[in-house]
């Protein structure tokens, strides 16, 4: 019987949407000023945190208001001091006018790619993590500032309320952005973000973390003090799997930048009401080993070990250390290396994909007059290394994957023969609160199966329980000894939403299904009175959720569908029938809370939870 899919990647952006990848589109500035340059540069440089107004024209929306100013550190830096005006921009849309924003975001990053020949490690970096985590979208954008071409950025979404809004249906808990401060800046040297417990006093903390939330050392400091001296306790404040992913993409990607690879910094912490820190990715420039290739032998970089921080031992990074040093997580993170490496890291996905990529932005990139590397580079770095200025080499793309593949493919704790899930089943697709549901799975080459299950019905999966599957023929198991190992869902109250995956695990490996659980899991609710099929050939986005004022639904497929909005008692309160393509609905009346949103053809149905602020 169908299992129903979760997959949290429906709130990233659809094609022609801001954020789509596919999308190259002009953005212009008009300062007031015209001295903008001089103004902007100087209080960078002084670190004073003011903007200066322009108007912004995208894509036939103009404001005659926003606040800008110069972001970065090297990447303005090293620009600056060559005297090119093409340096990165952060732009507050309703800094000077409340409310105003594009398509519903209402901060942009823009990064001038000075440090990527290629212009898209970060683009196609940025995709490949968010199928397995929270991370912020980014495409190529071309930049005219007072009526000058100053070159192609990567448009990168602000890692902010909104962003965690639509990834955790909430934006007040503690939040961190873990970037230490320049020694200019500090007047002496800085830790680095390493979250080492240096005492009680959140003045020994200041300099290396910063507060974005109005709140919240107190949280942050109670997850650092858990983290060094009450390991066992470490899921309590930190959501494991979620830094594991993370930990797992960075490894394959090479991304040499950040926490458990070469500099500890990049990153955020959010701690999300269940009270545990999400950790999320930021600035992903240095993937497929970036410019940092210039220290060390190329094969210290293809061979840099997935434990690293571990293996070799740092004591500056506790995080990999408690996690990575407890076999069963060492396990499942190794069962999330593989995963990332069977479904994105090959040379010829990866190459295609920048190749597309560079196809539409081609002619963008060759008219960009303040690019440091020459169309050359453009073509070349894709696969082989260039070199940068007099002391530096950018490691090639596709040649920085076919070795790593090499030296992961023969890393002792990937050669293992894991467990083989071949199939689950739910023998109840829509239970009452009188039925129990039995899940089963076969599996092959297991010692343990576990359901790992919960009902909290956060937008974002958490606090899963294990319970032993069995195949003993007791228990709601047919037949002992048969492969297939079954256990039922304890969680039976009305309109309870269960999200559900399997475990399966041997002396050596592990193995989930779906192989990106937690983040993506099967999942149905208790009573749930709308009908659905699995969907097998049209594919449904319904998009922001949580949503407030608009819901957008975007089809790929041209046939007709009926659209319906359910709430959870099965009254429908929103009715559409025969549309195709792309919709945008009014939902500004509807009550916060939960409901379902319907979306049907002659001869498919999918149901998706929608929640409403």
């Amino acid at each position: 019987m169908v299992r129903f899919l979760y997959d949290p990647t429906h709130v990233h952006a659809q094609p022609g949407k801001f954020y789509h990848h596919e999308l190259l589109t002009t953005l212009q500035l008009q300062f007031y000023n015209p001295n903008y340059h001089t103004i902007l540069k100087s209080w960078k440089e002084n670190y004073i945190e003011s903007t200066l107004p322009a108007q912004f024209d995208y894509g036939g929306i103009h404001f005659d208001s926003v606040g800008v100013k110069y972001k970065g550190n090297s990447t303005f830096s090293v620009p600056n001091t060559f005297g090119n005006q093409k340096l990165p921009y952060n732009i507050d849309i309703n800094e000077y006018v409340s409310g105003q924003q594009i398509q519903g975001f209402k901060k942009l990053k823009l990064g001038n790619c000075w440090f990527d020949p290629t212009f898209a490690k970060e683009v196609v970096s940025s995709y490949i993590y968010k199928q397995y985590l929270p991370c912020y979208e980014n495409n190529l954008i071309r930049l005219v500032v007072n009526g000058n071409y100053l070159g192609v950025y990567v448009n990168q979404e602000d890692v902010g309320p909104q962003f965690l809004k639509k990834h955790f249906g909430e934006k007040d808990g503690a939040f961190f952005k873990c970037e230490p401060m320049t020694e200019e800046q500090a007047g002496h040297p800085v830790d680095w973000p390493d979250l080492l417990w240096r005492g009680p006093d959140t003045l020994d903390y200041y300099e290396s973390y910063e507060r974005k939330s109005a709140s919240g050392w107190t949280e942050f400091l109670e997850m650092i003090y858990t983290l060094n001296y009450d390991p066992s306790n470490i899921e309590t404040v930190v959501n494991v799997d979620r830094v594991l992913w993370n930990f797992a993409v960075t490894q394959v990607l090479s991304n040499e930048d950040t926490y458990n690879t070469t500099i500890i910094h990049n990153y955020y912490m959010y701690q999300t009401a269940d009270g545990k820190f999400q950790m999320m990715p930021w600035d992903l420039t240095e993937s497929f080993c970036g410019i940092l290739f210039s220290g060390g032998t190329p094969e210290s970089h293809y061979e840099l070990d997935p434990l690293y921080g571990l293996s070799p031992y740092f004591a500056d990074r506790p995080l990999v250390f408690q996690i990575l040093s407890d076999p069963y997580y060492r396990k499942r993170y190794f069962a999330h290396i593989r995963t990332v490496m069977e479904e994105f890291y090959s040379v010829s996905w990866i190459k295609n994909w920048i190749l597309d990529l560079q196809s539409s932005a081609n002619t963008a990139v060759e008219t960009d007059p303040n690019k440091p590397h020459n169309m050359t580079k453009f073509v070349e770095n894709v696969d082989t290394p260039v070199n940068y200025l007099l002391f530096y080499t950018i490691a090639g793309i596709t040649d920085v994957i076919s070795h790593r593949l090499v030296y992961l493919n023969s890393y002792p704790d990937l050669i293992y023969a894991e467990p083989e899930i071949v199939s689950v089943t739910q023998n109840i697709q829509h239970p009452s609160s009188t039925e129990t549901v039995y899940v089963s799975a076969q599996v092959n080459n297991t010692n343990t199966v576990k359901l790992k299950v919960t009902n909290n019905d956060a937008p974002y999966a958490s606090d899963f329980i294990a319970i032993d599957m069995l195949d003993n023929g007791s228990g709601g198991d047919a037949f002992a000894g048969d492969g297939i190992y079954t256990a039922a869902v304890p969680f039976t109250n009305s309109n309870d939403h269960i999200k559900y995956y399997i475990e399966a695990e041997n002396t050596n490996a592990l193995s989930l299904m779906p192989k990106r659980a937690e983040y993506f899991y099967y999942h149905y609710y208790v009573d749930q009175v709308v009908e659905m099929k699995e969907i097998t050939s049209l594919d449904f986005s319904v998009y922001p959720n949580p949503a407030s004022d608009w819901l957008n639904v975007s089809v790929d497929s041209q046939e007709l569908f009926d659209l319906r909005i359910y709430n959870l008692t099965g009254e429908i309160l929103y009715q559409e029938i025969n549309l195709s393509g792309a919709q945008k609905i009014d939902i500004g009346e509807f009550a916060a809370g939960s409901y379902l949103v319907e979306l049907s053809n002659q001869e498919f149905t999918k149901t998706e939870k929608l929640i409403i602020n």
